[in-house]
């Protein structure tokens, strides 16, 4: 057993009006609902987090995100997702054999903005350290602006955890 867990943060930036009378919202959050309990079933899942980054750099929780309004794609916030896991196959598993969750990617694929690069990362954590919103913000940034690299790396092209 390892003394790390495999964090990852998955980022989607709607385009378009957001809110509680958008079709896309209301079934992303009907979605989000349906998951979480299978999220935190999941063997291998060790905690589940989701918020937004606004524009402006703040940060919103799920409640104050599902209430959330904006009118155009310019002012939508970047929606996270945060999760830590045992290791990569397990996040696989749960991404991309979880029948709600591959319904979910495929219906919604259209309703998010991927001009901005990667969406994804994963990266190590040692046991017993927690990972911030900021934080994993920090780590998608670093892949973007830099490729796969043991900071911060994609599902295609991984790197082990730290021998610590």
């Amino acid at each position: 057993m390892t003394d790390h867990y495999l964090a990852h943060l998955n980022v989607v930036r709607p385009v378009g009006p957001m809110g509680p009378d958008v079709p896309e919202a209301q079934y992303f959050f009907r979605q989000l609902q349906a998951l979480l309990p299978q999220a935190k079933a999941f063997e291998g899942m060790r905690w589940h987090n989701h918020g937004a980054r606004m524009p402006d750099g703040s940060y919103l929780d799920l409640p104050e995100l599902v209430s959330l309004s904006t009118q155009s794609g310019e002012d939508n916030p970047h929606v996270m997702t945060m999760a830590g896991w045992d290791s990569a196959q397990a996040l696989h598993g749960f991404a991309y054999r979880v029948r709600d969750h591959m319904e979910g990617m495929k219906t919604l694929r259209d309703w998010v903005d991927r001009s901005e690069g990667s969406t994804m990362a994963m990266w190590w954590v040692p046991n017993g350290e927690r990972v911030t919103l900021e934080g994993a913000w920090e780590k998608l940034h670093h892949l973007r602006d830099h490729g796969p690299t043991p900071k911060a790396f994609t599902l295609q092209e991984r790197f082990e955890a730290p021998d610590v």
